[in-house]
C-alpha cells in the first residue's frame, strides 16, 4: 500500500513526524513572532482583533504562509535528492497540500468562533435594551459571517475535489505495483480481488477516516492556543486538582486516551475483515466456476463454503 506511492515509507513517514514536530514547536516557540523582521508584525497588544474572511491575508497569517511553505521546500528537497519515486510529486507535494487545507479549514472554524462573541454580544445588548443597536449593525456582522461561509464552501471544495483526485492516484500506484508483480500473485487464492476490490476498499476508507484524522489533529493543535487562553481563568480540573494550563492539559489527555482505547479496541478489526473476504472469496469463485462447469458449485460444496461464511 505505501512502497507503491511514497518514498521508502518507514524512513518517510518516520522522518515525516520528526520534522512536523520540530516544525509545530519552532513556530510556536521561536518564529511565530519573528514576521517583522521580515515586515510582518503580530498585531499590536491591545489591539481590536480582526473578525471576518480578511484574517486570513493579515500579516500574521501570510508569514504561517511562508513559514510552511519553507518547512515543506525543504523536506521535499531533502527527500528528493534521497528518492526520486515515480508518484513524489502526489504522495508528498500532495500530502503536504492536504495537510494545509485541513488546517485552513479547521482555521475557518476558529474564524467563525470568533464571530460568535461579538454578533451574540450584539444581540444580547439589543435584546435587553442596554444600548441602542442599529440595523445596520446585524447586518454589517451578517454580511461578515456571510464572508466566512462563503470561504468555508470554497476551501471545502477544492479540499474534497483535490483529495479525491489525491486517493485515486494512490490507488493507482497501487495498482500498478500490483500488475507489475502479477506473474508472482496469480497463483495466490483471492489475488484478483486483492488487485481490485481490496486497493478500492482502501481507497474508500481512507478518504472518508484520512481527512477525519487530519482534522481532528489540527483542530487540536488550532484551538490549543484558545484553550490556554482560557485556562487563565480555570485553574483546578476534577479529581485532578489544580493544574497550569489545565484546559490544554485536558484536551490532550483526552485526546490521546480515547484515540489510543478506540485503537485498542479496533485492532482486531482487520484481521477479522480479512478472515471475512477470504471465506467470502471462496464461495464467489466456485459459484463463478459453476457457471462454466456443472460439477463445480454442487450443493453440499456451497453449504460448506456458506458455512464457512
Amino acid at each position: 500500500m505505501f512502497v507503491s506511492f511514497f518514498p521508502r515509507p518507514k524512513l518517510f513517514f518516520i522522518s515525516a513526524a520528526l520534522w512536523s514536530l520540530f516544525a509545530v514547536l519552532f513556530w510556536f516557540f521561536f518564529v511565530k513572532n519573528a514576521g517583522h523582521y521580515f515586515g510582518l508584525p503580530n498585531p499590536a497588544d491591545g489591539a481590536e482583533p480582526i473578525i471576518g474572511a480578511q484574517v486570513f491575508i493579515s500579516q500574521p497569517f501570510i508569514w504561517f504562509y511562508l513559514y510552511y511553505a519553507a518547512i515543506v521546500a525543504i523536506f521535499s528537497a531533502v527527500w528528493w535528492s534521497i528518492d526520486k519515486h515515480p508518484w513524489f510529486r502526489w504522495s508528498v507535494l500532495g500530502t503536504a497540500l492536504i495537510i494545509f487545507l485541513t488546517y485552513f479549514s479547521v482555521e475557518m472554524s476558529v474564524a467563525v468562533n470568533a464571530w460568535y462573541g461579538p454578533f451574540y454580544d450584539l444581540l444580547n445588548a439589543a435584546l435587553t435594551k442596554s444600548r441602542v443597536v442599529a440595523v445596520g449593525e446585524l447586518y454589517s456582522s451578517l454580511f461578515i459571517f456571510a464572508g466566512l461561509a462563503a470561504a468555508t464552501i470554497l476551501i471545502y471544495a477544492f479540499m474534497t475535489f483535490f483529495f479525491r483526485h489525491y486517493i485515486f492516484r494512490w490507488r493507482d500506484a497501487m495498482h500498478h505495483f500490483y500488475a507489475s508483480r502479477w506473474p508472482e500473485l496469480r497463483s495466490v487464492e483471492g489475488a484478483s480481488q486483492r488487485v481490485q476490490d481490496d486497493t478500492m476498499q482502501f481507497s474508500r476508507g481512507m478518504e472518508n477516516e484520512g481527512t477525519s484524522i487530519l482534522q481532528a489533529i489540527m483542530t487540536l493543535i488550532a484551538f490549543l492556543p484558545i484553550l490556554y487562553g482560557y485556562s487563565k481563568h480555570i485553574t483546578e480540573l476534577p479529581i485532578v486538582g489544580a493544574i497550569p494550563n489545565a484546559l490544554v492539559w485536558a484536551s490532550i489527555v483526552w485526546a490521546v486516551f480515547g484515540t489510543g482505547f478506540i485503537a485498542l479496541i479496533g485492532s482486531k478489526l482487520p484481521g477479522l475483515e480479512f478472515r471475512n473476504q477470504r471465506v467470502e472469496a471462496a464461495l464467489r469463485k466456485e459459484l463463478v466456476l459453476g457457471e462454466d462447469n456443472e460439477t463445480r458449485a454442487d450443493a453440499p460444496t456451497l453449504k460448506m463454503l456458506f458455512t464457512d461464511v
